[in-house]
């Protein structure tokens, strides 16, 4: 065996001295990072995480907000992508393992329930004073609502619209108006679509498109007509789905019987639906309506910018108003107050469970609902205020938003439930089968009441088991693996 000579002997014990100091650091350095961190801290932060979208308009206000708040040294905005699927995995991923780092979460209006049934959110019904949400628009409310509580604070809103060709319509010696009930909105179109100028002037000519394919954008529109008979929730005062009833089986068949049973045209035939607007999306459905091929629309108000671009619709009186098009809300059974037509999406902010700033984060969500902050997300980002006051003393510039404030009187929500993505495809599925004839009305709906139960009754959904978080689990394994590495390295020497 060969000596070691006393060289040698310097040298194994320099490397097994600098093995242990990197082992040393490498387990420490975390911690240390930490340390340092919260030692330069000067009172508090909050952090808020909302879309990419939505960050400028908070970015905008935060300035303001420190200005009157006490307590608050700096917010910090985090902006969490584009997508809301991946917002959502993300903010499940992190609050299911617990994680306290952002005070304030920006919410899709449909996951409400979800995250208040794992218990990732504050109940802030006893936070607020009596009346504060009456400021707001009744459906961006109920959003926030679930199980009797209020959860999240109304930020702002995107809601179902009808769009409708004002020059057509008016040649033909009708108002607006003359279109509020179903009754009136079917023999009213009919009556355009039968007039043989209207023919002649474009045999391609539809009465109403909207989204009636089996996906999400089909459950808002499902939701529009049978709240437009005065059913404005699926489940009954127990919880239980209450979807085959004499007003919604109503809504079903009315709707079903302005859909063409065949792939032609619709003029002169008594049907204002053609039969491929089963198959319509936002993106199909607003592509018929610019190219002037249809009378009525149900859309979101990202196509009011889309018709103001485009030359067959937007000529103007001179004075800035548009003549060949307006909007106004979608037409309900009777016209009476309780019947609701326009489904809202949007945003909504919860205040995390874990943050231990929970009472400066309330002070940040209600200072976001205020008029500032409603303005700021409109000139900032044109997403639509919550705040009904808004709406009556616009940003200049704005002003077109005001022809929406009739929709918003009548908003609703879709359903508030833990498990609404599956009751969300239950919905979709049997709502096109019903329009297309595959299924009856009462079938369809009988089958979407029994789907929609077994799915209650199911257990928990996937999202609703805990996730680990990655935080604090990747330092200790990111520790472990560096002082093994450290140890193979100094076996080998």
């Amino acid at each position: 065996m060969k000596k070691k000579n006393a060289f040698e002997g310097i040298i194994m014990k320099k490397k097994t001295f600098i093995y242990s100091t990197l082992l040393l650091v490498m387990m420490v350095l975390p911690i240390g990072l930490v340390m340092v961190s919260t030692s330069k801290a000067q009172g508090v932060t909050l952090k808020i995480i909302v879309t990419d979208q939505q960050a400028p308009g908070v970015e905008a206000v935060v300035d303001d907000f420190l200005a009157v708040t006490d307590g608050v040294d700096a917010v910090e905005v985090v902006a969490s992508g584009t997508r809301a699927d991946d917002q959502l995995t993300y903010l499940t991923t992190l609050l299911a393992a617990g994680d306290s780092e952002f005070d304030v979460i920006g919410l899709d209006t449909v996951w409400t329930a979800q995250f208040a049934e794992n218990g990732w959110i504050k109940d802030l019904t006893a936070d607020l004073e009596s009346g504060e949400m009456d400021n707001y628009f009744g459906g961006m409310v109920q959003s926030c609502t679930y199980d009797g509580k209020i959860w999240a604070y109304p930020y702002f809103m995107n809601l179902g619209v009808l769009f409708y060709r004002n020059d057509i319509i008016t040649r033909n010696g009708f108002t607006i108006d003359d279109f509020d009930t179903w009754d009136e909105f079917k023999t009213n179109t009919n009556k355009i679509l039968a007039n043989t100028t209207e023919q002649e002037l474009n045999p391609d000519l539809v009465g109403f498109v909207g989204q009636f394919d089996a996906y999400e954008g089909g459950v808002c529109n499902f939701i529009e007509w049978i709240g437009s008979a005065g059913v404005t929730s699926i489940f009954d005062e127990n919880g239980n789905p209450n979807l085959n009833t004499t007003d919604v089986q109503g809504a079903m068949e009315f709707l079903k019987g302005l859909v063409a049973p065949r792939y032609t045209g619709v003029q002169g035939t008594g049907y204002i639906i053609p039969r491929a607007g089963l198959t319509h999306d936002e993106g199909s459905s607003v592509g018929m309506w610019l190219a002037g091929n249809a009378i009525f629309m149900r859309q979101w108000p990202f196509a009011y910018g889309l018709s103001e671009d485009t030359d067959i619709l937007n000529a103007t009186d001179g004075s800035g108003n548009y003549i060949q098009f307006g909007v106004t809300a979608m037409p309900t059974k009777t016209g009476s107050a309780d019947e609701k037509s326009s489904v809202v999406g949007g945003a909504i902010l919860a205040i995390n469970s874990y943050s231990t700033h929970q009472d400066l984060a309330l002070k940040l969500i209600r200072f976001l609902g205020n008029t500032t902050a409603q303005n700021a997300e409109l000139t900032e980002c044109s997403n639509f205020p919550a705040l009904k006051s808004v709406f009556d003393d616009l940003p200049a510039g704005f002003e077109w938003v005001s022809k929406f404030k009739d929709a918003a009187d009548r908003t609703l929500s879709r359903p508030v439930h833990p498990k609404y993505p599956e009751i969300s495809t239950e919905i979709a599925d049997k709502f096109n089968d019903i329009l297309g004839g595959v299924k009856s009305v009462e079938k369809g709906l009988g089958e979407m009441d029994t789907a929609i139960s077994e799915i209650i009754s199911g257990g928990p959904t996937s999202d609703s088991v805990s996730i680990p978080g990655y935080t604090w689990v990747f330092m200790i394994a990111f520790m472990g693996l560096t002082a093994g590495t450290l140890v193979i390295i100094k076996k080998k020497h």
